[in-house]
């Protein structure tokens, strides 16, 4: 984006904040601090000239008292406690926003005064987190649960490093976690988003621990907007103990947004490139004065162009919720999401020659070509989410937690996709021509979800237990139309001038299909001592219905699945926590052998993992995780040469690797560094790939990311940082015939506090992002000879942001 574009914009969107203006009862938003220490006057005048705030105090009672030093995302109200401890005062902050100091009791570090200051409450499962590192999770154990003390990989990704990374999607806000693999038609593509975990794609996804719809194809899938979350937390393994079927490489569990019992409001406006334009709001707070009612109400619109020509895309969404908690024991939150996706898309699956390769005339194919039909080619998904969670605490050791969810989207994709080169009359391969399919799919899916579970915490002798029982049920269903015109108009790959076709697609699938999972389980935290073992069982009842609606056929399936997991942690008093696991899964399949073969229904496809590693853990600012694995998928079906019509359930996948992954606040630093080796191979096969790595994976990731906070009366305010994604060669499909390229990618990012220009401006930040920085032209993945997909351009985005 051109800086005279940058310039007028947001000296436009700064009037308009400062016309706005601070309310008299704002409150006060986090910055970063980095004081030594220092005579106590000193500190705190410092404090009250850069927060703006009054301080009112006896010179005599500062006399010879030194002021602590203060480091941290805080508050200035928590600034000033910090700078306090040791002093012997206390801090009042009267109702007019006025500080004030008072002396402690003789011998009493704490201030015991009753005092407006909400603070930042301690981190918890569910919650905020301040900064990049969360400590805690819920996903891995349904309980709140330290990460340390998980035995198994937890990668989680907070709202601050989506926020400060610019992430438009769970695509992008993913590129920085180690062993989980973003490239692919998601890249680029902002319809959908779909990962790979070490090695098995496509990552299932949660939204506060209920199951999002998927078939595996395009479209068909809800897309969680990141403003809308908290935390995305990546469970790492087999996870069908607490979760049913599911993919042994691991899930992605999405943390919405709470409501909170203290006032905060947000608003944010943006521009960025290819003429895009956003606007979000972000409130909450109580409803009434005892704060048994709370709220949060989040809304976005956004509009604009994408990278490929012709492309567009918007979106809407609403997404309200009310927390009940008539007292500490007790908590209903009601949420809802109401979503409109409108786009002009363009699947853009291209040859491996013109990409990876020049073709016969020595060309490549831009990376902004539109293959489609502009009047034709278009993306349409309304998406519904309802549900509730409620909690019940008997004591301080029973729980009872419920949560349910309903997800719908209906959504329809009309585009094109490439086949094969044109074969000439004479027999030669004309690889500037491509023949495709015109196509018109439209997915209706929906899932209801219902968990509920007991938390009963127990000491057995030595044994300290968490037990958690619990009883789950799932049903997706599936409703698909697809129509397609296999010979539709060749296209030229250099010139396309076909935007206009004539044909049209015709029905030639349509399908209404239904699972059911009814899950027992029950799990055990026992504490011994530094040890701690997790141990957890889980039966499952699975049922599997396709409906054919045009060929008139039904073919039904029911599986019962028992999945077992085990994990010892050791605690030293250091921070640091080995541990060693194992982990199985399952995910039914559908069909089975030829007649000939016995016609035997296909068992479901069985994941186990071992894993090994250290977590560090020196304080609550740092959090490193070094972890070994080794995974092994089995029943995976694959072709019958015999009698090809028919599949075999004799394929097998195995994929080892090593993952580290370091998150910590040094100071005025941030700093995230991630790496990965994995070897993923064709164990087990009859399509003659038996032995080959699994296509579109690198053995080798890494990334890093830094930010620096400027704490100088200069710089005040600025915050610097920026990052670098490398991805290492890889095969282009699973015969192994070809490879893509390694590659690096750098991004950025300049934020700066706007209070900093005026007190007017107060709770205001302008940020510029800033992806793929040298623009580099790179081939994200190939999955088959025509199946590459170029990596995003160059994309940049500057957002103002106001907090109240």
């Amino acid at each position: 984006m051109a800086p005279l574009m940058i310039r007028p914009c947001l000296l436009t969107l700064a009037m308009t904040l400062a016309v706005i203006g601070q309310p008299a009862a704002a409150r006060d938003t986090t910055q970063y601090f980095d004081l030594p220490a220092a005579s106590l006057g000193e500190t705190l005048s410092r404090l009250s000239r850069e927060s703006g705030r009054t301080l009112s105090v006896t010179p005599a009672l500062l006399q010879g008292r030194r002021a602590a030093a203060v480091h941290g995302q805080l508050t200035p109200e928590q600034a000033v406690q910090q700078a306090l401890v040791g002093s012997g005062l206390g801090l009042i902050v009267t109702e007019n926003g006025t500080w004030s100091l008072y002396p402690l009791p003789e011998g009493s570090t704490l201030n015991l005064s009753p005092t407006n200051i909400t603070g930042q409450l301690s981190e918890n499962a569910w919650g905020p987190v301040d900064g990049y590192v969360a400590t805690r999770s819920g996903t891995a154990t349904k309980t709140d649960t330290p990460i340390l003390e998980i035995a198994q990989t937890v990668n989680v990704v907070t709202a601050d490093q989506i926020a400060v990374q610019g992430a438009r999607n769970l695509t992008q806000a993913l590129r920085y976690t180690p062993g989980v693999d973003t490239n692919g038609y998601t890249d680029r593509n902002t319809i959908a988003d779909e990962v790979a975990s070490r090695g098995f794609a496509p990552t299932l996804l949660y939204l506060d621990g209920a199951y999002l719809p998927y078939a595996g194809s395009l479209g068909g899938a809800p897309q969680i907007d990141p403003y809308t979350l908290e935390r995305i937390e990546v469970l790492k393994g087999p996870a069908s103990v607490l979760y049913g079927q599911n993919q042994p490489g691991g899930m992605i569990n999405m943390v919405s947004k709470r409501p909170a019992t203290e006032a905060r409001h947000q608003v944010k406006f943006g521009i960025g490139s290819y003429d895009r334009v956003n606007g979000a709001l972000d409130f909450s707070g109580p409803i009434d004065e005892a704060k048994t009612l709370s709220y949060r109400l989040i809304a976005l619109a956004r509009n604009g162009n994408e990278m490929v020509d012709h492309a567009t895309d918007s979106r809407t969404l609403l997404a309200p919720s009310l927390t009940w908690a008539p007292n500490d024991d007790t908590t209903l939150t009601v949420y809802a999401q109401l979503q409109r996706d409108k786009s002009l898309a363009d699947y853009q699956a291209l040859p491996a020659i013109g990409t990876l390769y020049r073709n016969s005339q020595g060309k490549h194919i831009d990376r902004d070509i539109f293959l489609g039909d502009s009047d034709w080619n278009n993306y349409i998904r309304d998406q519904y989410v309802l549900g509730y969670d409620f909690s019940h605490a008997f004591n301080d050791n029973l729980e009872y937690r419920q949560t349910a969810r309903y997800t719908d989207v209906n959504d329809r994709y009309k585009g094109f996709y490439l086949n094969s080169f044109v074969t000439r009359a004479d027999g030669s391969t004309d690889d500037t021509r491509a023949t495709r399919t015109k196509l018109d799919w439209n997915q209706h899916n929906s899932a209801y979800t219902i968990d509920n579970n007991l938390q009963f915490k127990f000491a057995t002798g030595a044994l300290d237990h968490t037990l958690l029982t619990g009883v789950d049920y799932r049903q997706f269903t599936r409703k698909y139309q697809g129509y397609n015109l296999y010979g539709s108009e060749i296209i030229d790959l250099y010139n396309p001038t076909n935007y206009h076709t004539l044909g049209q697609p015709t029905l030639t699938t349509k399908w209404d299909n239904t699972i059911k999972q009814t899950g027992l389980y029950a799990q055990d935290q026992i504490k011994l001592d530094r040890f701690i073992l997790t141990v957890g069982l889980r039966e499952d009842w699975a049922e599997v219905e396709n409906r054919d609606l045009l060929a008139h056929s039904t073919v039904s399936q029911k599986d019962k699945k028992l999945t077992r997991r085990i994990g010892l942690t050791y605690l030293t008093d250091f921070g640091l926590a080995p541990y060693v696991s194992y982990a199985e899964s399952f995910f039914p399949s559908i069909g089975s052998q030829a007649p000939q073969r016995g016609a035997s229904a296909f068992k479901p496809v069985e994941g186990e993992q071992y894993e090994a590693g250290v977590k560090y853990q020196p304080n609550d600012r740092s959090l490193l995780t070094l972890s070994v694995y080794q995974i092994k998928q089995k029943n995976v079906l694959t072709g019958d040469i015999e009698y090809p019509e028919y599949q075999l359930q004799e394929g097998e996948v195995r994929s080892r690797g090593v993952e580290f992954e370091g998150k910590t606040r040094i100071g005025q630093f941030e700093v995230i560094g991630a790496v990965a080796y994995m070897d993923s191979f064709y164990t087990k096969s009859t399509y003659g790939d038996e032995g080959n790595r699994n296509e579109s994976q690198a053995p080798w990731t890494a990334s890093s990311w830094v930010d620096y906070h400027f704490a100088s009366d200069a710089l005040a305010g600025l915050t610097v940082g920026g990052g670098a994604r490398y991805t290492g060669k890889k095969y282009g499909n699973s015969a192994n015939t070809f490879k893509t390229p390694s590659f690096v990618v750098y991004d950025a990012t300049v934020s700066y506090d706007l209070g900093r220009v005026s007190p007017t401006l107060k709770g205001a930040e302008a940020s510029l992002n800033v992806q793929n920085l040298f623009d580099r032209e790179y081939v994200s993945a190939c999955n088959y000879a025509f199946g590459c997909y170029y990596g995003q351009e160059r994309t940049a985005s500057l957002q103002v942001s106001y907090d109240w």
